[in-house]
């Protein structure tokens, strides 16, 4: 994030913001929007003239017009390859640096409008170049009438972000989802994520239960809560983010691991209150990500508001996917209907270009499909949804209430956290290989289910990690 007291810092430092890793190119394309009218910028309800410009203040995001132009930047890294490490590094500069001016420019009447009171407090964050105001809708309106700003959105904050069952006791003291996947076999490989970081948005995480006590990376830049701004990892609401988390690393002892990747270390922030989903949040917590916490693989098990196909949060994939961060997408549980994707687990035409959002959709324990689980063809594009199956029906997880609680639960969020444990599986095994060629190979290395070929029930079909070690060692191989 940028705050508001940081953001003339970063101005001044643009230099030293800009500064590309070493091997990469200083440039740093921005694409500008056309200019609007004010009227054209602002959402709905405050271009009515009879709202009270005295109006209680409420939260909106603000985007400006310069923006990272994604499709040159992935020209750039294209010519200059690199590591994931070096070009994470070069798209946070980028963003950090258009950022920077873009918001150093609309200072001055940000602290105009907050000294009339029109404005109560702003944020600025890099990911996108984005203000979070909170302010009267006059000091929104006055935002709107400046040519740095190019659309104005009101905070959003939707039902349940994705709908999960709880089945009942936790039974067995093991999960048969890992060797669905193959995870003991690639324990026995020596592969068990050590050296990886997976994080996690979501509705928090728990620190001290015995799955996830002993590898939260820990430190300043492992936790993030802008919701009630706790210094410790928590999830007090739901439970959810600390059992997506058991299914992705979860570290029990002996034998009773849950997670596929129990040697990686992991990150959450908070991005759902009381597990809705919430604009502001998640993109206050995706701005830390890229910026801070800086992980390997990042779990997205929410969906956000909108029905088919809803790209309030394109740009903020599209960042994430160009700073080399391998995102895995729960598809949703709409299912068994056709034609019941979610966003953004349903995106296609992500960065660089012809990306496809890691949608995971859910099996039980005889490989069938959930019946919750969300179905194709896609609603955002020609691409396949979802792209994968993985365990996600009856599977045992983690329960923050205790140290050693446990339940079984079914949605696709948990099969979101296999997969999501299986990429970090595969970056310890192939450290060099891209987040892209990690994703190929977790479709290419499927076990097919359900119809011959990939469909809109089973993707390409069910994770399997020995199959994507061997995709990955003797697979074709990436265009030079």
């Amino acid at each position: 994030m940028l705050p508001e007291a940081l953001v003339a810092a970063a101005f001044l430092n643009l230099a030293a913001a800009t500064a590309p890793p070493e091997g990469l190119p200083p440039d740093v394309p921005v694409t500008h929007s056309r200019h609007r009218r004010a009227a054209l910028k602002l959402p709905p309800e405050l271009r009515n003239a009879g709202v009270d410009d005295d109006d209680a203040p409420l939260s909106y995001l603000v985007d400006l017009r310069d923006q990272l132009d994604l499709g040159r930047a992935a020209t750039i890294l294209a010519r200059n390859p690199s590591s994931r490490k070096a070009h994470r590094q070069w798209v946070s500069r980028a963003l950090a640096s258009i950022a920077a001016r873009g918001q150093g420019r609309l200072r001055p009447l940000l602290d105009d409008l907050r000294r009339k009171g029109d404005i109560v407090s702003w944020t600025g964050v890099s990911i996108v170049n984005r203000l979070v105001v909170t302010g009267r809708p006059r000091g929104i309106r006055a935002l709107a009438a400046n040519a740095e700003v190019d659309f104005i959105a009101p905070e959003v904050e939707s039902q349940a972000a994705l709908e999960e069952t709880t089945a009942g006791p936790a039974g067995a003291a093991t999960s048969w989802s890992l060797d669905a996947i193959g995870a003991r076999e690639a324990w026995k490989l020596g592969f068990d994520g050590t050296g990886v970081t997976v994080a996690l948005i979501d509705s928090g995480a728990s620190n001290l239960h015995e799955q996830l006590r002993g590898n939260f990376r820990g430190g300043p830049s492992s936790w993030f809560d802008p919701l009630r701004d706790d210094a410790e990892p928590s999830d007090v609401q739901t439970g959810h983010g600390t059992a997506v988390l058991s299914c992705a690393v979860g570290r029990g002892a002996d034998d009773a691991a849950l997670g596929v990747a129990p040697g990686a270390k992991w990150i959450a922030a908070v991005g759902l209150n009381g597990g809705r989903y919430n604009s502001v949040l998640v993109t206050r917590a995706a701005d830390w990500m890229l910026n801070v916490g800086q992980p390997d693989v990042l779990i997205l098990a929410f969906r956000a508001p909108g029905t088919g196909c809803d790209d309030s949060l394109r740009r903020i994939v599209n960042a994430l996917r160009a700073a080399e961060i391998l995102v895995v997408f729960a598809a949703g549980n709409g299912g068994p209907r056709a034609r019941t994707d979610v966003s953004p687990a349903n995106y296609a035409r992500l960065f660089p270009g012809s990306g496809t959002a890691l949608s995971v959709g859910a099996v039980d324990f005889d490989r069938k499909a959930d019946p919750r689980s969300s179905r194709g063809p896609n609603r955002c594009g020609a691409s396949l949804f979802p792209q994968v199956v993985a365990p996600g029906s009856d599977v045992r997880v983690a329960v923050p209430a205790g140290p050693s609680l446990y339940r079984r639960a079914t949605g696709t969020s948990f099969a979101a956290g296999y997969v999501g444990g299986a990429a970090a599986v595969l970056l310890q095994a192939f450290p060099d290989a891209t987040a892209a060629r990690v994703e190929e190979a977790l479709r290419n290395g499927a076990l097919d289910l359900g119809p011959a070929g990939p469909d809109s029930t089973y993707g390409h079909g069910l994770v399997n990690i020995p199959g994507a070690l061997n995709y990955l060692r003797n697979g074709p191989r990436p265009h030079q």
